[in-house]
């Protein structure tokens, strides 16, 4: 088969499931074929598609057409100018996320600081942060051993040396009497009657376990807040990510339990989305 053919059957099963229909196949046959997007265009009206080759990228296609986030797909992220290898076991790096990097790297120096980052699935903030701070000691905890496996292949992957996987429940990863320059979280904050999860195709795909957060939305978030003050050094941060509705819960609940100086910081799409205090 041509792989012009192959090509416009692609787009054509994608034109009413994504938004990016061209990109996307773009990628894909990129990715089956081992060429980059400028040697598609140059091959595709005189290459051959060998059956074998033919039948695994019609079958991505449908996965796409399923709504499986290119992410997975293509078994990886960009997040940061870095890219991070991902699968089914971890969420999906956001650009929205983002804004925690950026909101810890303008808090701190490049002096040395020792920092956590909860529940790190593919790692993404964690490494993109000792990228940045090779003085930094990183700590990366995950309650997920699949997850912290593939936060560990990204490490190396970068040669970033200055990060520490552990296994545990949020703060349960800690030392007892450890502490902290500063301890960041992007939570599961999606309440199992979210309109948004049930709506939005690709998060089925995402692990429950990253995305629901009880009824509401709050419980993990509630579980972080009140854990970290106990590791946070004096004068520690907690920054923690919520959902652009959550945010005046969070804040009260920052204050509840005794931290001060809160500031909420908005993201590109003009959103709540991070909510920081100081301990004391």
């Amino acid at each position: 088969m041509l792989l012009q053919s192959l090509w416009h059957w692609a787009v054509a099963e994608l034109m009413q499931s994504s938004s990016t229909p061209h990109l996307d196949v773009e990628l894909l046959l990129a990715m089956h074929l081992g060429l980059t997007r400028a040697q598609l265009y140059s091959q595709a009206a005189c290459s051959v598609v060998s059956l074998p080759t033919k039948r695994a990228i019609k079958a991505t296609v449908k996965h796409r057409k399923m709504g499986e986030p290119m992410a997975y797909l293509l078994g990886q992220q960009e997040f940061w100018s870095l890219r991070f290898l991902v699968n089914s076991s971890v969420l999906v790096p956001r650009p929205e996320t983002e804004l925690l990097v950026e909101l810890v790297l303008k808090n701190y120096t490049t002096a040395a600081k020792k920092i956590a980052d909860l529940g790190t699935g593919s790692g993404a903030i964690a490494l993109a942060l000792a990228s940045e701070r090779p003085a930094w000691h990183l700590i990366a905890t995950d309650c997920c051993r699949d997850a912290l496996r593939l936060a560990e292949r990204n490490s190396h992957r970068h040669g970033l040396q200055n990060v520490e996987l552990r296994w545990g429940d949020w703060c349960g990863a800690f030392q007892t009497g450890e502490c902290f320059d500063a301890i960041i979280s992007n939570p599961p904050y999606l309440a199992y009657q979210d309109l948004h999860f049930q709506s939005e195709l690709g998060l089925r795909f995402e692990p429950e376990i990253a995305l629901i957060s009880g009824e509401n939305g709050l419980n993990h978030i509630k579980v972080i807040i009140d854990q970290a003050r106990h590791y946070l050094r004096a004068g520690g941060w907690l920054f923690l990510e919520h959902g652009y509705k959550q945010g005046e819960f969070v804040r009260q609940f920052f204050l509840k339990c005794g931290y001060q100086r809160l500031q909420q910081h908005k993201d590109l799409a003009g959103n709540p989305r991070v909510m920081s205090g100081k301990w004391h």
